[in-house]
C-alpha cells in the first residue's frame, strides 16, 4: 500500500490575544480547529473557504510559518513539527522543505526584488552543497521547464509580469526536487488568461514530477478544473471533504451549497 504524501490528524492553530498595560494573554483566538485529512501521492486536494477561514494558516502551520497548538503531521510516514523532522532520526535536523515546498499568494513580495533571478534560483541548491556551475545548469533546466527563457536569469523580479513572475516562484520551488507543493491562492492575482496556463503548468508538473498538491482557493471554477479532492473549511473547522467530482456537483453540507451558488454565471 503506497504511503500517503500528507497525513494530517486533529491540527489546530491558535492566536494568542493580549490586553491590559503588561500585554498579557487574556484569551486565544482558534484560526484552524481540529482539521484532519490524507493527501495521496501523486493528487491535487483543494482547500476552499471564504476568505479569513484558516485555509491559508492550515499550510504555512504544515512549513513551520505558524506553530501548531495540537495535532500531528506525517509527511510520507515521518514526523514532522514546525516544518522539521521530529522522529529523531538519521537526518532530522534537516528541514522538510526538501520534500515541501510553498508557492505564496503574490509572485512579487514573496521574491526578493535586490536579487537576479540567478541568485533566486541557485541560493537553495548552494545552501545545500551544490556548486555554483551546477546550480545553474539546473537553474536554466528550471527555466525552461517553466517556459522563460534562459537569458531572463540576470534580470531582477521588477522586470516581469505577474505571470512571468508566478513561473518564477514555481520554478524557485522546484529546484529542490520537493514531492509536495502548498499552492496559496497562486492564480488569485492574475488575469484569467494567465490563471489557465499557470493551471496548466501545475497539473503538467504534476503528471510529469509525480507532485502530490495542496492547492487552496475560493474559486469554484479554479478548483472543479484541477483538484482530484476538495476539503471545505468554515471558520477554522473542515465541513465537508470528498471527491471532488461528488463534492462540487453533489454537496452535502449547507456552507458548500452557498459556496457553489455564489459562482457568477452568465443568464441571457
Amino acid at each position: 500500500m503506497t504511503i500517503p504524501a500528507i497525513e494530517v490528524d486533529g491540527l489546530s492553530v491558535r492566536f494568542p490575544i493580549r490586553g491590559g498595560v503588561l500585554g498579557k494573554v487574556k484569551d486565544y483566538f482558534v484560526a484552524v480547529d481540529n482539521v484532519s485529512f490524507v493527501l495521496p501521492q501523486g493528487k491535487i486536494l483543494a482547500v476552499v473557504g471564504e476568505s479569513g477561514c484558516g485555509k491559508s494558516t492550515l499550510v504555512k502551520s504544515l512549513v513551520g510559518l505558524v506553530p501548531m497548538a495540537s495535532g500531528s503531521f506525517k509527511l510520507f510516514g515521518k514526523s514532522v513539527k514546525d516544518g522539521k523532522w521530529s522522529d529523531g532520526s538519521k537526518g532530522s535536523e534537516k528541514r522538510a522543505c526538501d520534500l515541501m515546498q510553498m508557492i505564496f499568494q503574490d509572485p512579487f513580495s514573496s521574491l526578493n526584488p535586490r536579487q537576479t533571478i540567478t541568485e533566486i534560483l541557485t541560493s537553495p541548491l548552494m545552501a545545500r552543497g551544490v556548486s555554483y556551475s551546477d546550480a545553474c545548469a539546473r537553474a536554466r533546466g528550471m527555466l525552461d521547464r517553466v517556459s522563460i527563457p534562459s537569458l531572463a536569469m540576470e534580470k531582477f523580479p521588477h522586470e516581469f509580469s505577474g505571470g512571468q513572475r508566478q513561473r518564477l516562484c514555481i520554478a524557485r520551488s522546484l529546484m529542490v526536487e520537493p514531492k509536495v507543493l502548498l499552492c496559496d491562492e497562486v492564480t488569485s492575482a492574475l488575469d484569467v488568461s494567465v490563471q489557465a496556463q499557470i493551471l496548466h503548468l501545475l497539473d503538467d508538473l504534476r503528471n510529469e514530477l509525480g507532485l502530490s498538491i495542496i492547492f487552496i482557493s475560493h474559486d469554484m471554477q479554479v478548483v472543479r478544473a484541477l483538484s482530484d479532492e476538495v476539503l471545505v473549511m468554515y471558520f477554522g473547522h473542515v465541513v465537508e471533504h470528498g471527491p471532488a467530482d461528488k463534492v462540487l456537483v453533489e454537496p452535502q453540507h449547507e456552507y458548500t451549497r452557498k459556496l457553489l451558488a455564489s459562482v457568477p454565471t452568465i443568464k441571457r
